[in-house]
């Protein structure tokens, strides 16, 4: 794949691949070392934070912005280590990633986050 943005929402990548053979566009986090430098832990308010949990923030911040968890053509693709979510409409995985650099940045977003996944069914 082509074009991929490490900086514009980092710690979140994104990977643009319209023009590839899925035609869609990526957000990915892996920056565990990123993570542990800036909060000193991987669990907050007893959320965990791996892939799933990570996924689970995201959607929680589209919820909070007054948006639909899965937007129509989100494919949730996290695993243990990854969170990724494969979007085939490129403003919604725009939009997300902006909200998802916002909620990472910032402590107090994350656990806010975190009541909004819980209360929303969406902490794996």
């Amino acid at each position: 794949m082509s074009n991929i943005d490490e900086t514009t929402y980092h710690p979140f990548k994104i990977i643009d691949g319209r023009d590839s053979q899925w035609s869609d566009v990526r957000l990915s986090f892996d920056d565990w070392g990123w993570f542990q430098d800036t909060y000193k832990t991987d669990t907050i308010n007893d959320y965990y934070m791996n892939g799933y949990g990570i996924q689970g923030l995201v959607l929680a911040s589209r919820v909070a912005a007054g948006l639909a968890a899965y937007p129509d053509g989100l494919d949730p693709n996290s695993e243990g280590d990854t969170c990724y979510l494969i979007f085939q409409d490129h403003a919604s995985a725009i939009e997300t990633a902006q909200l998802a650099k916002e909620m990472i940045s910032n402590r107090a977003s994350i656990e806010k986050m975190i009541n909004i996944a819980r209360e929303h069914d969406l902490e794996e």
